[in-house]
């Protein structure tokens, strides 16, 4: 009943009427076990809404509330070294984060992460104070807020792994929170190719590259590290792990540093750590389907294609497919038909560079590179109407998207 809180308390307190106390109850009575939980320290602590909001929105996405093992539906609250940490893993991911507070006692417990979360995000008041009382629960005030959560035993909680190798490479938050905006989401999602479900990264001196592909397209971004990697090396990581961690950098600024054991990552982040298993596999060698020359070359507003698009899909309800027909004289003209919704051409003003060119694509895939892109302008690129196609910004070097025209 006990476990939950693991340091050793001192049962034998200065008061000499206390330690009589003890000393004549075990002669009487011989109820250690009593006697235990009346002088056990349960854990106390005092913390801002705003530092708990934070570190539970970190660190609850991950925990399901359906799952069998009831512990795994449950957040980790401990004390740790003067403040507080809150843990939660679904045994392939694990998230870390520490939150300031005033630590009062200490002591640790596992409650339910919907419940702590939703609870806390609905506090009207800054201040919360935390305890824990008998049978694993979880007490809170907050001025006119009074309740108990009903917990289980931190002995219970799974134990997250560390990795204690230094860190291979450091990058800007920021840096690497585009670079994944750009790519994370061209990945597979069926899991039946685990290899191409996740995202695969690549460290080469003072650079990463990030690729994702489904087979049918292809996202490629490099991104510039703050120092150059202690060694090279190249891992596929899963697409879930990569989404956890682009929540939790938009939480702030600052360093990112990354470590890697045998099997797998760790992602430190200001206050926060991310862990994650590594898929095991070799990523396919992408580059080999990259065209080394193009015939057409169209330089178009990102937005205005953007546009052109989502109002050609209108027409395209059943086989996502619009046609793009290029030519010098004219510019880029986007164009959709169905026997229930009709019909649609949209002519977008470009310059249009090399010979005419037409092919059919899935609509939903040139969207999909549009909507993460920030650049005013981009190159469409286009070889025929059954080689790939690229989009590049029209600024900078180092965002490359391949996607696959539909044979008719």
């Amino acid at each position: 009943m006990f476990t939950a809180y693991r340091q050793f308390v001192k049962f034998f307190k200065p008061n000499t009427s206390n330690k009589n106390r003890i000393n004549k109850s075990f002669t009487q009575n011989h109820n250690f076990y009593y006697h235990y939980c009346f002088y056990k320290l349960f854990m106390k602590i005092t913390c801002t809404r705003d530092n708990l909001k934070k570190g539970l929105f970190a660190v609850s996405r991950i925990v399901g509330s359906g799952n069998p093992l009831q512990v795994l539906n449950n957040i980790l609250i401990k004390t740790d070294e003067g403040r507080v940490k809150l843990s939660s893993t679904n045994l392939e991911i694990g998230v870390n984060t520490w939150v300031g507070g005033k630590i009062e006692e200490e002591g640790a417990i596992t409650v339910p992460a919907r419940i702590i979360n939703e609870y806390i995000n609905n506090l009207p008041t800054e201040k919360v104070e935390i305890e824990t009382t008998e049978n694993n629960t979880l007490k809170l005030e907050s001025e006119n807020y009074h309740t108990s959560i009903k917990g289980l035993s931190s002995e219970d909680f799974p134990l997250i792994p560390q990795v204690t190798e230094e860190p291979l490479a450091k990058i800007d938050s920021q840096e690497l929170k585009n670079a994944l905006s750009e790519t994370a989401w061209a990945a597979a999602a069926n899991e039946t190719q685990p290899e191409i479900s996740g995202v695969f990264m690549a460290f080469e001196n003072d650079r990463v590259r990030i690729a994702t592909t489904d087979r049918y397209r292809l996202a490629e971004r490099t991104a510039t590290l703050l120092e150059p990697a202690r060694s090279q090396k190249e891992v596929i990581i899963p697409a879930r792990t990569v989404g956890e961690l682009y929540k939790i950098l938009g939480l702030g600024k600052g360093v990112v540093e990354i470590y890697f054991s045998e099997s797998q990552v760790l992602f430190k982040f200001d206050d926060t750590e991310l862990i994650s298993r590594l898929i095991d596999g070799q990523y396919p060698d992408y580059r080999q389907i990259i065209p080394k020359e193009f015939k057409t070359m169209v330089e178009v507003p990102r937005e205005d294609l953007l546009h052109a698009l989502k109002a050609t899909a209108l027409f395209a309800p059943d086989s996502n497919n619009i046609t793009i027909e290029v030519r010098p004289d004219s510019g880029l003209t986007v164009t959709a038909s169905s026997m229930a919704a009709g019909e649609n051409t949209t002519q977008v003003k470009a310059k249009v560079t090399g010979g005419d060119n037409s092919a059919v694509f899935n609509f939903r895939y040139l969207l999909d590179c549009l909507n993460n892109l920030s650049e005013e302008g981009v190159i469409f690129k286009m070889i025929n109407d059954s080689s790939p196609a690229a989009i590049v910004p029209i600024k900078r070097d180092n965002y490359l998207y391949i996607v696959m025209p539909i044979k008719l």
